[in-house]
């Protein structure tokens, strides 16, 4: 579990990153940040130390992947298996990725442009993106506990 230190230092770091990606894609800054602070725990999972997967994405990336065991929600309960993750050279291209993730398949066309991080929300965890039935509400939390929705008004204001 991260230490508010670890918390702030991570997100330091994200923010900027994140935001200037929302300027690229329109996909919301506070949404992608929220997603790496659970799918990271905070940049100390193995997978982000090992592999500079931020947010848990699945498969290869450009001919590099990680495996190691991870788990799935299916019917209410924790399954864990061995998982091929994708590896990335940094933390930049791995937020592109996970932006251009939801640019590519139309079954997040309503995450694209979308400016309420509460629906932006809803639609990842309906989209299928997690089968947690609680993502939604943790996305949610993240956000407003660390006001993570004033950087997306930064980059809709263009400041």
């Amino acid at each position: 579990m991260a230490n508010q230190l670890q918390v702030q230092q991570f997100l330091n770091k994200v923010i900027p990153m994140c935001m200037e990606d929302m300027r690229k894609t329109g996909i919301l800054a506070s949404l992608s940040i929220a997603q790496c602070c659970i799918e990271s725990s905070y940049g100390l999972s193995g997978l982000t130390q090992n592999a500079s997967n931020l947010f848990g994405v699945k498969g290869s990336y450009n001919g590099q992947s990680y495996n190691c065991m991870g788990f799935e929600e299916v019917k209410g309960k924790r399954v864990n298996q061995m998982i091929m993750w994708k590896k990335y050279p940094s933390w930049q291209e791995s937020i592109n990725d996970h932006s251009a993730l939801f640019l590519k398949y139309d079954r997040y066309k309503n995450l694209r442009g979308c400016t309420d991080y509460k629906q932006a929300c809803v639609n990842v965890r309906a989209d299928g993106y997690c089968t947690s039935t609680t993502y939604s509400q943790l996305l949610i939390s993240i956000i407003e506990s660390h006001q993570l929705y004033k950087y997306d008004q930064q980059v809709l204001s263009g400041s």
